[in-house]
């Protein structure tokens, strides 16, 4: 379908950012403008308490007019990649984030030169006070924050370390194409959007078919993709060693003040629990009746003769039914979010794939879809709501500083959203058939968010120690390290094969370096957190509000803790094992 054909009310209201296009590139030319202004304060910055406000009340205006115009350029872009229009004002807006970067590089070494106690003056200003936790963030950087010169270069290289992962971005969106298969004397073009689904046809010749020519055209391009890969890594660990971190991992999390333990701890406790994986594996082998699983056989719903359809306005209406345990107000805006067109539905040729929430601190929240009327696409509806709720809290609770949440907070919020979902749709359950399928559903969600994303950070963990060690990463041993984990993780009652040892290839959220793990960690927290928002008190559900509101005024690790869930030890993860463990237990009582 193009875009032309789909109904305006599906799609997002880019309009309520700028009217036109001209518009964009006025803004862009005026954050140009702030940005020069604000190079004129090099060395004056704290040279007064007014210099001081000044130089801020600057810098907030300049960031928020990039952070608007580079969300309006990106979503237009995602609208349909073909458009090169668009794809050029992309690169406006992210040459402009680059050279304003190179032209205040040297604001933090300049601020971090600056006596303490002279900040701690300055901040003692009524007007100035709220900015308190910024600078104390801002001082854990000293001993990674090089002089104004080098902080000058790392910056003019910023547009070439972003490279692999926009050539990576391009490429598979854009540029890629898959073979068509035949159903039904029909032919389907494979494509990111439809893949998953086609996956879960009842024909099992038929998912084979789409498996190995879905798998075989990223195998085709792997050689090329491992040097995307590597130029990705390289990129991160020459930074890394600029900025005296010692790998790259720390430099990632040492962002958010995220111990590197948390990580470790995540692949300890996953390995410790891999039977749950294995178990569900062999359910899976025994439900379909086959000798040896296939990865084409992964994707089929665990029940037979069930296969809802929910049009969108109806998902809209069951996703804002199950969060009315989050209260009055939640379910008012969340309602205002899809009559004001946050959402971008239907998919059209050359829209980017997957699904996300974007927006800035000065627009409403956007969310893409590619919504194809399955329960899963309901739960995405649900997912993307929860991130894009997240945002707006905290953008009209907290002042620009701290108007963001952190990575490490990111995919909680959502995943939330999901289990409460998922707890409604048991609940309304019509039949054995659809609540077996959301026990699987749920089970399945467990398996790819904590067990497979898990698998990925071991993957770009194991990766990442190669090239810091300068060693190549040609796609065969890409290949080679992916099988194993595949193997380790799924048993023997599945053949790890040639196609799906390419899988790396088709994740882009390796070019994102050290996030998958937070899909995992964020996943076991919203298993505590929809609970106490289930069973628990007024106080706990609005401990959960204040958690979506915080944004950046504390450091992640606290925030949660104040919404109920300590990270910093196994103890979350293992509870969250045990809920894993029992449900599985449910699903087979159910299926079996």
């Amino acid at each position: 379908m193009e875009r032309k054909d789909i109904e305006e009310r599906l799609t997002w209201d880019t309009s309520s950012i700028y009217q036109n296009d001209e518009d964009f590139y006025k803004e862009i030319e005026e954050v140009g403008e702030l940005a020069q202004k604000l190079t004129s304060y090099k060395g004056k910055i704290t040279e007064s308490k007014e210099s001081f406000k000044e130089f801020f009340g600057l810098y907030e205006e300049f960031s928020r007019k990039l952070g608007k115009a580079d969300v309006y350029a990106s979503l237009r872009s995602d609208e349909d990649t073909r458009v090169t229009k668009y794809q050029e004002m992309s690169q406006v807006a992210a040459n402009t984030a680059v050279a304003a970067g190179q032209a205040l590089a040297f604001m933090r070494p300049e601020l971090l030169a600056t006596d303490e106690s002279k900040i701690k003056e300055f901040l003692a200003d009524e007007d100035l006070a709220y900015l308190d936790h910024y600078f104390e963030d801002l001082l854990r950087f000293k001993d990674h924050t090089l002089d104004p010169k080098s902080e000058e270069i790392i910056a003019s290289y910023g547009k070439l370390a972003s490279n692999p992962q926009t050539t990576y971005m391009i490429f598979s969106n854009a540029d890629i194409s898959f073979p068509s298969v035949k159903k039904d004397g029909e032919e389907i073009e494979i494509t990111d959007a439809n893949f998953v689904s086609l996956q879960e046809d009842k024909d099992r010749d038929f998912r084979r078919e789409v498996y190995e020519k879905y798998y075989s055209v990223y195998r085709q391009y792997s050689n090329t993709l491992a040097a995307t890969l590597d130029g990705e890594f390289t990129a991160n660990n020459v930074e890394a060693r600029l900025r005296n971190y010692s790998s790259a991992r720390e430099m990632s999390l040492f962002r958010n003040n995220i111990p590197e333990e948390i990580y470790d701890n995540l692949l300890e406790v996953v390995h410790d629990n891999v039977d749950i994986h294995k178990d569900y594996t062999s359910l899976r082998k025994e439900f379909l009746g086959v000798d040896k699983l296939g990865f084409h056989d992964i994707y089929v719903p665990l029940v037979k003769n069930y296969d809802r359809k929910i049009e969108f306005d109806e998902a809209k209406e069951i996703v804002l039914e199950a969060l009315k345990p989050l209260g009055e107000d939640y379910v008012k805006v969340a309602r205002n979010g899809f009559e004001s067109r946050w959402f971008d539905v239907i998919p059209n040729k050359g829209k980017r794939s997957g699904a996300y929430s974007s927006g800035s601190y000065d627009t409403q929240p956007f969310i893409l879809l590619n919504y194809t009327n399955t329960i899963d696409d309901v739960f995405t509806v649900a997912h993307e709501l929860g991130h894009s709720m997240h945002s707006y809290y905290t953008r009209n609770t907290q002042p620009f500083a701290y108007g963001h949440y952190s990575i490490f907070l990111a995919e909680i919020a959502s995943t939330t959203n999901e289990l409460l979902l998922l707890d409604h749709m048991l609940k309304t359950s019509s039949s054995e058939e659809e609540t077996a399928y959301l026990l699987n559903y749920f089970v399945n969600q467990f398996k790819s968010t904590v067990f497979r994303q898990t698998m990925f950070a071991e993957f770009e963990h194991k990766v990442n120690k190669l090239v810091e060690n300068g060693e190549p990463i040609p796609a065969e041993r890409l290949h080679s390290i992916y099988k194993e984990l595949n193997e380790d993780l799924f048993g023997d009652d599945i053949d790890v094969d040639q196609y799906i040892s390419a899988e790396w290839a088709r994740i882009p959220h390796f070019y994102m370096y050290y996030y998958v793990f937070q899909y995992a960690t964020g996943f076991m927290s919203a298993v505590a957190l929809s609970q106490k928002i289930l069973h628990g008190t007024d106080s706990d559900r609005e401990a959960y509000l204040n958690y979506l509101k915080a944004g950046e005024s504390e450091y992640p690790i606290e925030v949660l803790k104040k919404a109920g869930v300590d990270m910093t030890n196994k103890d979350a993860m293992n509870k969250a094992m045990d809920v894993a463990r029992n449900a599985l237990k449910d699903l087979r009582e159910a299926i079996l």
